[in-house]
C-alpha cells in the first residue's frame, strides 16, 4: 500500500510562506502507528489523514498528528486539508461556496470552500465562540518579557490594553504602536514559557494597525514557546481571537459582519495572510478564520 502525501503551505497564495502541513488525502487502511510514523517522516507541526465518509454525519473524517502524538484539531492543517481536496478536483466547485462537514475529535465542524471559475480560491472554518478570560494587570512585566518598552504598548486614538482572549485557544491579544515596535518585540523565551504556564495561556499575540502590504488590516507576529513554537508564521486561532478582541473594543466598525486580512510572518521570511471574517452581533460573534493555500510538494511513501 502506497499513499500520496502532499506538503501544503496554508495562508498564503505563493510558495513557502504560511504556515506547512502535511496531508494525505486518502488515509483508508492506515491505522495509528502508521499514521504517526508518516508524521514524524513528515516532521511538520501537523500532518492531516483524511479518510471520506459515507454517512449523513460529515463528508470526512480527519486526524490530525504531531511528530509525537494526535491532536483533536488543527486549523491551518485543516485549510490546507481541503484546499488541496479542491486543487485536486476531489471537492469541485463553480462559482459557489460549498459547505463541507469534517468529522474530528472536537467535533463535527463545517468548513465552506470558496471558488472562482471552477477553481478553489479560499477556505474558511467556523471557530469556538469567543471568551474573552482576564485583562492583563501587570503591563509593565509583560513589556519587560517581550523586549520592549511600556511606551510601545496601546494603539493612538483607542484605550486598548492587554487581554486574553479565547475562540479555542487562549493568548494574550497584545497592540503595539507601530510597526518599527513590532518589529522590536524580542522575547525572554524562558521567561514568556513560565509567564503562559503560570496563567495557562498559549502565547502572545502582538499586533498593530500599520502594516506591510497596504491590502492587510494589520500586523501581527505570535509567540508560544510554551506550545514549543518560539514565533508562529501563521494562526488561524490567535487572529480569530484578535477579531473579537477588536470588535469588543470598537476598533472594526463592525455592524452585523465585516472580513479583515492580518498579515503574518513577514520577518520570518514566510508571509502570511489570514482572513478573518466575523459575523452576527457583538453580543453572539460567529468568528470564521481562513484563507489560500499552496501545495508546494507532492510525495509517496513506500509500501507500508
Amino acid at each position: 500500500m502506497k499513499k500520496v502525501i502532499y506538503q501544503v503551505d496554508a495562508f498564503s497564495d505563493v510558495p513557502f510562506g504560511g504556515n506547512p502541513a502535511g496531508v494525505v488525502p486518502n488515509a483508508m487502511g492506515l491505522n495509528e502507528t502508521q499514521m504517526l510514523n508518516i508524521a514524524r517522516e513528515m516532521n511538520l507541526s501537523e500532518t492531516a489523514f483524511i479518510f471520506p465518509m459515507k454517512d449523513d454525519m460529515a463528508d470526512y473524517e480527519v486526524r490530525f498528528f504531531t511528530p509525537t502524538q494526535e491532536v483533536d484539531l488543527c486549523g491551518h492543517a485543516t485549510i490546507a486539508s481541503f484546499f488541496a481536496l479542491a486543487s485536486k478536483g476531489i471537492i469541485t466547485g463553480t462559482n459557489n461556496v460549498e459547505i463541507i462537514k469534517q468529522k474530528t475529535k472536537a467535533g463535527i465542524l463545517p468548513v465552506e470552500l470558496y471558488f472562482k471559475g471552477g477553481k478553489i480560491d479560499s477556505v474558511m472554518m467556523t471557530q469556538a465562540k469567543p471568551k474573552f478570560v482576564f485583562n492583563v494587570q501587570n503591563i509593565p512585566e509583560l513589556a519587560q518579557i517581550m523586549g520592549i518598552s511600556v511606551n510601545d504598548i496601546g494603539i493612538e486614538g483607542y484605550s486598548l490594553i492587554p487581554e486574553a482572549v479565547s475562540t479555542g485557544l487562549t493568548d494574550i491579544m497584545l497592540p503595539v504602536k507601530s510597526l518599527s515596535a513590532l518589529k522590536s518585540i524580542n522575547p525572554n523565551y524562558a521567561k514568556l514559557t513560565e509567564y503562559s504556564n503560570n496563567l495557562n495561556i498559549i502565547g502572545v499575540h502582538a499586533f498593530t494597525l500599520e502594516t506591510e502590504d497596504e491590502a492587510s488590516t494589520l500586523a501581527c507576529r505570535n509567540f508560544g514557546p510554551a506550545a514549543g513554537i518560539d514565533e508562529e508564521a501563521a494562526t488561524g486561532t490567535s487572529n480569530g481571537a484578535l477579531g473579537a478582541y477588536l470588535t469588543k473594543n470598537n476598533v472594526l466598525k463592525f455592524e452585523d459582519n465585516i472580513t479583515i486580512t492580518c498579515e503574518q510572518g513577514y520577518y520570518m521570511n514566510r508571509p502570511s495572510k489570514i482572513i478573518v471574517r466575523l459575523e452576527g452581533s457583538t453580543d453572539d460573534l460567529t468568528v470564521k478564520v481562513g484563507g489560500k493555500a499552496f501545495i508546494v510538494m507532492e510525495k509517496f511513501t513506500s509500501e507500508i
